[in-house]
């Protein structure tokens, strides 16, 4: 809402402009051509602004594509437009002009003109879409703030949450008797895993690597509790050094396991990381268990990492949550081409 209103003085603009040169030079009598006049000029003027608005600048400009900015604007603004529009009018008669004088001087000298307008016009574009984008850049910093701080109280919530820490405890008690090496490289993950959540998650960004050796001690140590381990799989081929922010995957994997039953038959997890050039993928399978296929919730902390991602990866970002029947599907993927 408040985007179009920002725009209604452009197109108060655009229709002053339209009505006075669109009731410029009109014969008598002729109220439809002075229509159609006003009627084209105003898709010129506005055509000629949205182009820059809305594809030049965010396409190519914002992304540091200054010479396929700069050559798709020459063509737009100096042929393109002006060449469209003085053929429109030739067409429509709205000119006197005719084929026969579209290479004469005064020909020459009306593109020149029209060049000139809908580099204005274009210019007007750039300019307006890089003032609303500096606005919306500021509502995004304070709203990262805000969620910067959720973040933090979520993450605080998640330590002093015995659930998991309790469940592993009693694993490792069982195994201390049945196999005590097993329940020492246990304890040895378990604090590792622990160290990490303490004083890793206060940095704003930490390297790739760090997050997934955490992420798959927490599936080893909670394949301690399921009967059939192999139900669960952890696939790892990232080699580039990419920065995010701490425990940004770990809510996808706890609501994997939170809603998968891996102790009965048919049942699995499958969580794997790749590359594709500059960009991050994360894939993530779950079945949902038997008594669990009724359950609408979105799982743990989930709103939150899209808003996360929203906000820290603004138009770099894909996340795509699918359920069907049983599986529920999570891909997610980052580029970190201009990072």
């Amino acid at each position: 809402m408040i985007v179009l209103l920002i725009h209604i003085p452009v197109w108060i603009v655009a229709f002053g402009v339209a009505y006075f040169f669109g009731n410029d030079k009109v014969p008598d009598g002729t109220d439809t051509y002075y229509l159609l006049n006003t009627i084209t000029l105003l898709v010129w003027f506005l055509g000629s602004f949205y182009i820059f608005y809305s594809i030049l600048v965010p396409k190519y400009l914002e992304k540091r594509k200054t010479i396929a900015f700069g050559i798709y604007s020459g063509l737009s603004a100096g042929i393109v437009i002006p060449l469209l529009l003085m053929l429109f009018m030739m067409v429509m008669k709205l000119s006197p002009d005719r084929y026969s004088d579209i290479f004469t001087f005064q020909a020459f000298l009306r593109w020149l003109m029209l060049v000139f307008l809908t580099l204005f016009c274009g210019t007007l574009g750039a300019f307006y879409k890089f003032g609303i984008d500096w606005f919306d850049n500021l509502h995004l910093k304070k709203e990262l703030e805000n969620v910067k701080l959720q973040t933090e109280l979520d993450t605080l919530k998640s330590r002093l949450n015995p659930h998991f820490l309790f469940n592993t405890l009693n694993n490792i008690d069982t195994l201390i008797q049945a196999e005590p090496a097993k329940a020492s490289i246990a304890i040895a993950k378990l604090s590792d895993l622990l160290r990490y959540v303490v004083y890793e998650t206060i940095s704003e960004k930490i390297a790739i690597q760090k997050e997934l050796d955490t992420i798959e001690k927490y599936i080893d140590l909670e394949q301690l509790r399921i009967s059939n381990p192999g139900s669960v799989s952890f696939k790892n081929s990232v080699t580039q050094d990419f920065l995010i922010p701490p425990m940004l995957f770990m809510p996808f994997i706890e609501n994997a396991f939170k809603h998968s039953n891996l102790n009965y038959p048919n049942q699995r997890i499958a969580v794997s990381f790749s590359e594709n050039n500059d960009e991050l993928l994360f894939h993530c399978i779950n079945t949902i268990g038997v008594s669990k296929n009724q359950s609408k919730e979105k799982g743990i902390g989930l709103e939150l990492v899209g808003t996360r991602l929203k906000l820290t990866y603004p138009g770099k970002h894909s996340l795509n949550i699918e359920q069907h029947n049983n599986e529920y599907t999570v891909l997610l993927k980052i580029n970190f081409a201009d990072d």
